[in-house]
């Protein structure tokens, strides 16, 4: 009887070892299939071909070529021929227009490589290949487009004398930081600076913009953990950065107060809602101390880099949903999406700017804190008094 009991035993034991090993045998097969599913060539299978469905979408209303593209069509055009003097070329037999498209289907809707592909009629492999052709050249024409002020800059209309805003006259814009969702690609044990406050992998990307919403200075690729400050002083020790001499740039209260960086005054009412809920439905806001003023002139000027930082992500849905590409690609990315704002703007008869007559400027000196403060006391004072006569 133990001797026919260790049979059965056996026998049980090998048909289990043989369904165990049926199953991987079936994982395995289907991992493959899946891996041959998703790579496969894709097949020319729509009655127009990537070259002719782009001419088609360019040769009708403009509504279709912002929806797929994010511009219209005439800015699209124009695009494409200064990235072809940038030295863009056909791919083989895939157009420039092709390869831009592809490029801003990308951004603008955030697509999968394999979206795109079936899209245009193209392996994945020709997509991707164009997508990076088109980065490299966008990141040539950002030095056309993204530019910063000089000392001949002149005062922005919102800041002329009589106006309001009229004591900030030397201002030139605003900078600010925002996160953009990351993928680092890189070793484990610095994986974590790309953690920020709420837990998520972003880099911190900070930017200055004038008041009309133009970029005039992108720093990408920095940890989530980065502070602004420190981000700021290293644009201006690698000269990323300038600030044109008699003038400064509106930052928020995490950043040290300088002549050349006006910061609003800590403990004090500052964001524009908290302004909004004391008014009541007020159409004059009332304001205890000559700081809650300034703070709030201040803050209604400085709100222009996050409303930019806005516009930007919502025209590139990229901006929110970054694809786990390099971590090199995904910094040129942002700078592309950023470039690509202002070319918009600029084609569309908005202000750009120059990039002559710059200095370079330090910053956290105990000297140029203390100028900063009197500069900010000057100001706080003045709007109070004017506030007063009134």
């Amino acid at each position: 009887m133990d001797s026919d009991s260790d049979e059965e035993m056996q026998q049980e034991q090998m048909q289990l070892a043989g369904l165990l090993l049926m199953q991987q045998s079936i994982r395995r097969r289907d991992g493959i299939r899946a891996c041959m599913l998703e790579w496969r060539e894709v097949k020319n299978d729509r009655p127009m071909s990537g070259a002719e469905m782009i001419t088609d979408q360019l040769q009708g209303h403009d509504e279709c070529c912002y929806d797929n593209y994010r511009m219209t069509t005439d800015n699209f055009n124009t695009l494409c021929n200064e990235l072809k003097s940038k030295g863009l070329q056909c791919n083989g037999e895939v157009k420039i227009e092709e390869q831009v498209g592809m490029f801003l289907q990308l951004l603008g809707q955030a697509s999968k490589l394999r979206k795109i592909g079936e899209d245009f009629q193209h392996s994945v492999e020709t997509v991707w290949r164009c997508i990076r052709n088109v980065l490299h050249f966008v990141v040539k024409l950002s030095s056309d487009y993204i530019k910063q002020p000089n000392s001949k800059t002149p005062t922005h209309p919102m800041l002329a004398d009589g106006t309001q805003f009229g004591l900030f006259k030397d201002a030139i814009g605003a900078i600010d930081g925002t996160h953009i969702r990351a993928h680092p690609n890189i070793k484990d044990k610095f994986k974590e600076r790309f953690v920020n406050r709420r837990r998520g992998y972003t880099q911190n990307v900070m930017a200055a913009v004038d008041f009309d919403g133009n970029f005039l200075a992108v720093v990408a690729g920095w940890e989530g953990s980065a502070h602004d400050n420190t981000i700021l002083h290293s644009a201006l020790q690698r000269g990323r950065l300038y600030v044109p001499r008699g003038k400064y740039y509106l930052v928020d209260a995490s950043y040290v107060n300088t002549p050349q960086f006006l910061a609003p005054y800590r403990r004090i009412c500052y964001h524009l809602g908290t302004f909004r809920d004391r008014a009541h439905g007020r159409t004059e806001y009332r304001y205890d101390k000559p700081e809650e003023l300034f703070n709030h002139r201040h803050a209604q000027l400085r709100n222009i880099v996050e409303r930019t930082f806005d516009d930007v992500k919502g025209q590139f849905h990229i901006l929110k949903d970054m694809a786990p590409f390099d971590f090199d690609i995904q910094i040129k990315i942002v700078g592309a999406c950023c470039t690509l704002h202002n070319f918009i703007k600029h084609h569309n008869r908005l202000n750009n700017v120059s990039d002559e007559g710059l200095f370079r400027t330090t910053q956290g000196t105990k000297g140029s804190q203390v100028k900063g403060a009197n500069l900010r006391e000057h100001i706080k004072n003045s709007l109070w008094q004017m506030r007063q006569n009134a």
